[in-house]
């Protein structure tokens, strides 16, 4: 693909036959020390965003049952309903209008860093797990964030950021790694719950979304970019300059 200046020129990017010239294979991708700390940034990012994501969500039940003892099981389904009604959907909503405004990286960051605040406050605060409506509107609030933050955004930089050859590749092997933070989730947090009890568990997520917070800092900020325009200066792409004398003529 070529792209016109206002100097008579053009510039061949990734996609087009002049930057043919390099392919970069599975090997090359997972050894070089740039893309391997791309790759700890975006699959990082989504195995933590998982895990404190599906770990909470699965054990939403459990949580309630616990600030909550004497719950139906009806009540707690309404509940879990209307914490996603009310703060998810709204969250992932606005996230898809306002993301390229604001920016992938800055939405995940300010995502991660108000997850990480709300878990810390339901642990922290003397009470807060004993107090339903308290509990609900801190905890919808973390919902919020997570969809208006990285459980949009872990999905999206990794389909931006690599080079066009490897693009699925890292993709694909950050969104794998992050069905294993799931996994891990859903698995640890009964059991720790049961160890470390409600508010111990939650402390725990919000240093996980701290350190999810940190691995964002490595990775750059796509929004406003044309993904051409990401993969030309993206190493492992060439470019070259064409003179308008390069061109073909037109018939």
């Amino acid at each position: 693909m070529a792209l016109y200046t206002s100097k008579g020129q053009v510039s061949a990017n990734g996609n087009g036959p002049a930057a043919a010239g390099h392919r970069m294979g599975l090997r090359e991708f997972l050894t070089s020390r740039r893309y391997l700390v791309l790759l700890t940034g975006t699959a990082g990012t989504w195995f933590l965003l998982d895990y404190a994501y599906y770990g909470n969500t699965i054990s939403t039940p459990q949580i309630l049952g616990l600030i909550s003892p004497h719950a139906s099981t009806m009540t707690k389904i309404a509940l879990q309903l209307a914490i996603f009604v009310v703060a998810a959907v709204p969250g992932y909503a606005l996230a898809i209008a306002r993301m390229d405004r604001i920016g992938h990286r800055r939405l995940q960051l300010a995502g991660f860093a108000v997850m990480a605040l709300c878990f810390l406050i339901i642990a922290a605060v003397p009470g807060m797990t004993t107090m339903v409506v308290p509990f609900l509107l801190v905890y919808g609030v973390s919902y919020f964030f997570t969809e208006f933050g990285p459980n949009t955004t872990t999905f999206v930089l990794p389909s931006e950021i690599y080079p066009v050859a490897m693009r699925a590749t890292g993709h694909g092997i950050s969104a794998g790694i992050g069905k294993l933070g799931a996994f891990i989730g859903v698995f640890l947090f009964p059991v720790l719950q049961t160890s470390l009890g409600l508010r111990g568990t939650l402390l725990l997520t919000a240093a996980v979304s701290v350190l999810g917070f940190a691995l964002t800092l490595v990775l750059p900020e796509p929004a406003g970019r044309s993904l051409e325009d990401i993969a030309v200066s993206t190493p492992g792409t060439t470019a070259r300059p064409l003179r308008m004398a390069d061109q073909p003529s037109a018939p």
